[in-house]
């Protein structure tokens, strides 16, 4: 019976290739839902374990900028020192910024950072290390170079693609003022750009990475800091390296505590979970409708076939197992096609997807964004499969439960009556 039912999915060509293709496109739309929900998740994760264990330290009472009104003021160099010599202190990452006009009121900020840092973003405590979507990332070789890393923010205004990258500069002229920047006397400096690279944050695309000491040259910043990152041990060393830092520190320095993840998981990574498992829940819903009806058509237009059969001895157990096996390879194969066709797109229309579905539910900071910062892979681990496989069973069993019921009813006296 079980070889019967598997014959018989094959029987009806185009019924086989329409329910398909109706079960392809849930499955698409699922696996899209699940890739966005690990990627978003992913994300937060990186900040719970590059953020959220880190202190940030700016001279007291300034923005730590070099040419900005009134927060020029950055903290002394013997910091970074102190700072390495504290107790649970797992690494120390230390930064120069300035700021660039752009275009209006707009500007843009140049980071100074060693290679092999992260790359860290103004104003969101990000973990840094935004995704380069073009070119490359700074090198050891690039140390005291005239080379930089662009947020695509940057690049547009500047006109950068990365088609020209590879002839691509960019001028900073110290000179150029703002109604919060002054100018510096100094002289124009041209950059080789690069790499692109995006963040998941508007403002965070409008950044531009130097190698530190190419920052000290240029702005003729000696020594100080403008930044520094203190990473502890672990969650449970930041308590105690925090009040060792206030202690030696904390007369020139203010010391901001992560709240990165927290504010993070509690906006954008709920609402994807949220919007995610309603999309998972309508995706299965849709996948058993079609099995529903496609068992029930079939089991209409085999009465007296059913009856034949269990008047020839079949049980009904066996002719429900047929019925159950045919609904299970349908199922697996429109999962399959799904999972092909997300496969070879998923990865370019997950960007779309994401923009249409998921970013109206999300925090403004984020909407516009964070999908150019997300790499969603087109694939699943293994519990993805076997999670998939788990629901597409699910979906063929619920879904043909209806029309399993009715083969068991159906007597062979009642299917010759009905023909």
């Amino acid at each position: 019976m079980l070889l019967l039912g598997l014959r018989n999915v094959f029987r009806s060509k185009t019924r086989l290739a329409v329910a398909v293709l109706l079960l392809a496109l849930p499955v698409f739309l699922l696996l899209v839902l699940q890739a966005i929900l690990v990627a978003v998740e992913t994300h937060t994760e990186t900040l719970k374990h590059n953020v959220d264990n880190s202190l940030q330290l700016r001279a007291r009472g300034s923005m730590g900028h070099v040419n900005m009104e009134g927060n020029e003021t950055i903290l002394p160099q013997r910091a970074l020192k102190i700072a390495r010599g504290v107790a649970g202190v797992a690494g120390v990452e230390h930064y120069l910024l300035a700021m660039t006009p752009t275009e209006g009121h707009n500007f843009a900020m140049i980071v100074g950072v060693n290679p092999g840092e992260s790359r860290r973003l103004e104003s969101h405590g990000e973990a840094g290390n935004p995704r380069i979507i073009a070119g490359r990332a700074l090198t050891e070789a690039d140390r005291g170079q005239r080379v930089a890393v662009i947020g695509q923010g940057v690049a547009r205004w500047a006109r950068i693609t990365p088609e020209n990258l590879a002839v691509a500069t960019l001028t900073l002229d110290l000179k150029r003022t703002h109604p919060v920047i002054f100018a510096l006397e100094r002289p124009p400096a041209t950059l080789k750009i690069a790499g692109i690279y995006a963040s998941g944050y508007v403002f965070g695309d409008l950044q531009l990475f130097v190698p530190l000491y190419t920052f000290r040259e240029i702005y003729g910043v000696p020594e100080g800091i403008s930044w520094l990152f203190v990473r502890a041990v672990s969650a449970d060393h930041l308590p105690e390296v925090e009040a060792a830092l206030r202690r030696d520190l904390g007369g020139v320095a203010d010391i901001i505590a992560p709240i990165a993840a927290a504010e993070f998981e509690r906006t954008t990574t709920r609402a994807v979970r949220r919007f995610a498992a309603i999309g998972t829940a309508l995706a299965a819903a849709l996948m058993m409708i079609v099995v529903f009806f496609v068992t029930l058509i079939n089991v209409r237009e085999r009465t007296r076939e059913i009856g034949t059969l269990k008047a020839l001895g079949a049980s009904d157990t066996g002719v429900a197992a047929s019925f159950l096996a045919e609904a299970l390879v349908l199922a697996a194969l429109g999962a399959a096609a799904g999972a092909v066709v997300f496969a070879v797109v998923g990865s370019l229309l997950e960007g779309q997807l994401f923009g249409i579905a998921v970013s109206p539910f999300l925090p403004a900071q984020y909407k516009d964004a964070l999908r150019g910062a997300l790499a969603p892979a087109a694939g699943l681990g293994p519990s993805g499969v076997a999670w998939f496989l788990l629901a597409t069973a699910f979906a063929a069993c619920a879904g043909s439960a209806w029309g399993l019921r009715q083969v068991v009813k159906l007597s062979p006296v009642e299917a010759i009556r009905h023909e």
